[in-house]
């Protein structure tokens, strides 16, 4: 679910993304939290640095799944 916010004209809503840590990821992917973040270093999982942490959109998940399906 994503959260409906005013764009930069104030007029239209745009879905604002919905962002996982890297312990959320894991427990998606079903991995080890550690290969989140592994993942993330060799830039095959784009991620946003907030603070110390990183966070994964849903669309970034979604993309990283659709890549590496078999």
């Amino acid at each position: 679910m994503e959260e409906q916010m005013p764009d930069k004209s104030g007029d239209e809503m745009t879905a604002a993304p919905i962002f996982y840590t890297t312990d959320q990821v894991a427990d998606i992917l079903h991995v080890h939290v550690k290969t989140v973040r592994e993942l993330i270093k060799a830039k095959k999982l784009k991620a946003v640095k907030i603070g110390n942490e990183y966070r994964v959109t849903g669309e970034q998940l979604r993309r990283f799944a659709e890549e590496h399906e078999t």
